[in-house]
Parts: C-alpha cells; structure tokens; sequence
C-alpha cells in the first residue's frame, strides 16, 4: 500500500473533499473564501495527501506581522491517524519562516488540545449569532447612513489597523463584494455571499451602546431577508440583549486563540471578525 505523504497546493478534487467535509461538520464556508485561496491565495493553502489520497486541508492568511490559520479539517474516515497534527504543525513552519510574530485560529472544544499542546493561549471567545433568513424587513429610512463611500472604506481600514497593527490585504479583497455601514464612530462591513451574509469587520468603543444599536439595526435593514445574516461576535463586545433584540439567536462558540508576539494588536474596539474563523 502507498502510504507516502505530501503536502501540495490544493487542486479542484481536494476542494470537492473539502467542501463535503466541512459541510459535514456544518461549517460556514464563504464562497469569496473557496476563491481567494484557489486565485490569489493559492499558495496559502495546503491539502495533505496519503499514497495519493486526500486526508485534510488547512489554509493560511498572513497579514504580515499577524496572521490566521483556519479551515484545518481531516474526513471522518481518517482521523485519528496524526494528519490534523502534521497539518496544524506545517502551518506553523510555514508562518514562522515567513517571519509572523503573532498566529491566531479559532478552536472548537473538541480541537482545543491540539493547539494548547502548540503553546497556543486562549484570548478570549468568539460567538457565532444568526439572524434566520425570512426575518421581517425593517426600514433603513430613519437610520443614519455614511453616503460618503470613500469615508466609510478609509474609517473602516483604519480601525482595522488601529486593531491589528497593520495594514491588512484582507480588506481589499472584501471591499468590492460588500456594503459599508457608519453609525458615528463604528463601522462595520456587510459582506453578501451567494447563501450567505457576514456582518464584519465591525469596529466600535465598547460604551456607544446606542450607536451599536444603531448600526446593527442598519445591518438588519438592508440585509437581504431570503440569507442568513451571520455576526462573529468578540464575546464582551457586545451585550447579548443587542443582538437577542434585533432577532439574532447564538448559534455557539469557539476560542480566540494566539501563539506568539502580540504586541501592537488591541482588540477592544473589534466588535465581529472579517471571516468566519479562518482569516481574521
């Protein structure tokens, strides 16, 4: 039997694996995701292969001085053989000889020893809110709107950056596909996926309750009601009532997790992530 393993640059059959698997899981793949890391962040995924055979896939966003691991997968039918490991660990390599100071992810309960045995701490947690599709439309018409694109992508890319230290690619990828919100000081991004819509990056002070409200309300309002609205909520961003009040019901949680040097980075004012566990 070929038991050699490889790791290579996923092609068209792992995504197929990979997609069965996750979905399995009930994981949330955004299609503008699948793409970037099959176009412009090809090298940035890895697809492990036993004696020709899919095994599992993880992928890698670095910004720079931070950056994320996400989509780390292995089918049912072949866990329990070392393959999350030798992912997770070639992630690692891979970010560190590319000079990251900081790596972050997400964990599940159930993953959460496998990065705590790779001197990843746990931050914080991360809640997963839905708004159910066929939830009643509500008028924008007495919400305050940013009429000013420009403004609103500006105030948006430099609150991401007064978060994360640096200038952040990631931005220029969702931009296009989304729709800026402004309520005062907050900011947040309306990505619209085919199936599904992300609310984030949201950035806000913790104490602007009204003004959260407010842009929340606004997200509501000019969501499309026939998708899910999904919010990666920074837990203590937000008080529960907020979301519970304008529909949204908690899905779950994961870990914010971080190995590394964080220094520069200060999440007090991210409210919800840009992605939905993998790039930040």
């Amino acid at each position: 039997m070929d038991t050699r393993q490889e790791f290579v640059q996923p092609g068209g059959g792992d995504w197929r694996e990979f997609l069965v698997a996750a979905a399995g899981e009930g994981w949330r793949v955004p299609v503008t995701e699948i793409e970037l890391f099959r176009g412009p962040l090809a090298d940035s995924a890895l697809a492990l292969r036993c004696g020709g055979l899919f095994v599992g896939l993880v992928t890698l966003a670095n910004h720079g001085a931070s950056a994320w691991i996400g989509n780390l997968i292995v089918p049912q039918a072949w866990r329990g053989r070392g393959y999350g490991q030798l992912l997770l660990d070639q992630a690692i390599l891979l970010l560190e000889q590319q000079q990251t100071r900081s790596i972050w992810l997400t964990a599940s309960e159930a993953g959460f020893p496998l990065y705590q045995h790779r001197s990843f701490e746990t931050i914080g947690q991360v809640e997963r809110w839905i708004l159910p599709k066929g939830s009643d439309a509500r008028s924008a018409d007495s919400l305050p709107i940013d009429e000013d694109p420009n403004h609103a992508s500006a105030a948006l890319q430099d609150a991401d950056q007064a978060v994360w230290g640096e200038r952040r690619a990631l931005l220029n990828y969702l931009l296009p596909k989304g729709r800026l919100l402004r309520c005062g000081a907050s900011v947040a991004l309306l990505q619209r996926e085919p199936g599904l819509q992300i609310l984030g990056p949201w950035f806000s002070d913790n104490s602007a309750i009204a003004e959260q409200r407010r842009l929340l309300a606004l997200a509501v309002a000019v969501a499309n009601t026939e998708e899910e609205l999904v919010v990666d909520l920074r837990t203590g961003a937000l008080p529960p009532q907020v979301l519970q009040d304008a529909g949204f019901v908690l899905q779950g949680h994961t870990r914010l997790m971080a190995r590394g040097d964080g220094a520069g980075i200060d999440l007090s004012r991210l409210v919800s992530f840009a992605s939905l566990g993998s790039m930040g």
